[in-house]
């Protein structure tokens, strides 16, 4: 099997002793079916894109608002340990598009926080209210959102959260056109908008489904989701089935796991990814069918201190969702 890398690593004139080790050690975790097997998955390992190859082998997002309350006490000693804990990027939430401030912090000033701690945020949830209900919306802040948003190296900026009282099938008709806007202006500045869900999306009004409407209104080109997988399973939603209906919408996960039982709870909080019911192996399966791009840990309520919560979710991730996965996802498509 060692000359078989080697003779497909000659052929391709490639010598990234990176991605040599990760194909051998890709092979030798395969079950030994045949000769003809093993060879596909090496031609279709080394006709990827180095970059795009390691990506899931090495990145693994966090939501920071999963230590929001570690946050307001210290920002600083959070994000230290935020990366110590394994992950690689962040999500980011708390800012206030008012002042353009993140926890009293300039952007530059949490930029350089970040890349202090080797973290990079190829994404952030903006909740700017007068983007998503003013009628007369002049643009200012979005304009001065896609500024920040450069200067914190985001690739994708998303609306996180609709107001209660916005939740008509109006309000949603209003947001698409809204999100088709955003989303222009965005991708002329090579950046992409993106909405996250929770379960209202879901709820029926006379047979409208924001969700679907949403999905249906928004150009894919400029508008992208981020699906929250432990609010699909709240909603009683199939992830699979949207991703079959819409391919290459959804670029980017919340993953967040759900309690089988929540004492006083008709359905289960939160819990770190691997110890509830969600099946995340399959869920995976379909990665490259969604467009995954990027997946980011999430948490909101925790039985132990949250740095413990968070790291029992990276090694779960990292042992069995990231190591391979997106290479057997292309290969069994």
């Amino acid at each position: 099997m060692d000359k078989l890398c080697k003779v497909y690593a000659k052929q391709v004139n490639f010598r990234n002793f990176q991605l040599y080790s990760f194909i051998n050690n890709l092979l030798a975790m395969i079950t030994r079916r045949s000769f003809l097997q093993q060879s596909a998955v090496l031609g279709a390992a080394l006709s990827m894109n180095p970059s795009e190859l390691f990506k899931f082998q090495k990145v693994l997002g966090l939501q920071l608002y999963t230590v929001r309350d570690e946050v307001t006490k210290n920002l600083d000693t959070t994000i230290a340990q935020v990366a110590a804990t394994g992950y690689t990027h962040i999500e980011l939430y708390g800012y206030e598009y008012k002042t353009r401030l993140f926890f009293g912090r300039t952007v530059k000033q949490f930029s350089d926080l970040l890349k202090k701690n080797n973290l990079k945020t190829p994404s952030g949830h903006y909740g700017v209210s007068d983007f998503l209900y003013e009628p007369n919306y002049n643009w200012d802040s979005w304009k001065h959102l896609i500024d920040d948003a450069h200067t914190l190296g985001h690739k994708y900026i998303v609306i996180p959260h609709i107001d209660d009282k916005h939740r008509k099938a109006d309000d949603f008709k209003l947001i698409a056109e809204r999100l088709n806007k955003g989303g222009e202006i965005s991708k002329e500045a090579g950046l992409i908008t993106g909405y996250h869900n929770h379960d209202f999306e879901f709820a029926a009004e006379a047979g409208f489904v924001p969700y679907e409407y949403m999905l249906q209104h928004t150009d894919p080109k400029l508008v992208k989701f981020e699906m929250d997988l432990y609010w699909m399973k709240y909603a009683k939603q199939d992830p699979i089935a949207w991703f079959k209906k819409y391919p290459h919408r959804f670029p980017m996960w919340h993953l967040k796991d759900m309690e089988a039982h929540t004492e006083g709870k008709a359905i289960g909080q939160t819990c770190e990814v691997g110890s509830g019911i969600i099946n995340w192996k399959e869920i995976f399966q379909y990665q490259d069918l969604a467009g995954l791009d990027y997946a980011f840990v999430e948490q909101e309520q925790y039985r132990r201190p949250v740095f413990e919560c968070i790291k029992t979710s990276a090694d779960y991730i990292r042992k069995n969702l990231l190591s391979g996965s997106y290479v057997n996802a292309k290969i069994n498509d």
